[in-house]
């Protein structure tokens, strides 16, 4: 059965209290891998891209389990943009003011380089103003992480948004 559900993206953080939760076996990870990724139908639940190879599964709704139910598809564009904080320090994304949703900024990205634009191109296209930091700055991921409280999640205000700025061809088609 496939999730015909698309979820709003927004660049944002995981509260540090919810990492690293309790791991299942490989052989069990693998397995869940497998039905998440067939009820979906190898489909991107936030930007509706579907592939065969490299999609990522997310935790829905942050707490940690590994149950299925509790997991979703998604690429590995809209995956960096759901955890910005280490992204940005990977220098894979950068904060820019933008009145493009998420959703459109990751799907012109994927349409420029796969019609042969780099990302400096796409870029130009994506009408983007500075925000209150650097591009490039961690301290957008700082901010939301000090403000944090008990969430499981935070996420930039409008009308920031993650532009890609490292990722491999592989890693957006």
């Amino acid at each position: 059965m496939k999730l015909t559900t698309t979820l709003l993206l927004k660049p944002g953080i995981t509260n540090p209290n919810f990492w690293s939760p309790d791991r299942s076996s490989q052989t069990e990870r693998n397995k869940i891998r497998s039905t998440v990724l067939q009820r979906d139908g190898n489909a991107c639940l936030y930007c509706g891209h579907a592939a065969s190879k490299y999609m990522h599964l997310h935790h829905a709704n942050d707490t940690g389990s590994s149950d299925p139910a509790h997991l979703i598809t998604c690429c590995v564009a809209c995956h960096a943009v759901l955890h910005m904080g280490r992204n940005l320090s990977l220098g894979v994304i950068e904060i820019w003011k933008t009145p493009l949703s998420q959703v459109e900024i990751v799907r012109r990205t994927r349409e420029g380089v796969a019609s042969g634009k780099t990302l400096s191109q796409v870029q130009k296209t994506l009408r983007l103003e500075k925000g209150h930091y650097d591009p490039g700055s961690v301290e957008y991921a700082n901010d939301l992480i000090a403000s944090i409280g008990s969430s499981p999640r935070a996420y930039l205000d409008e009308p920031l948004k993650a532009v890609f700025v490292k990722l491999k061809r592989w890693q957006i088609e």
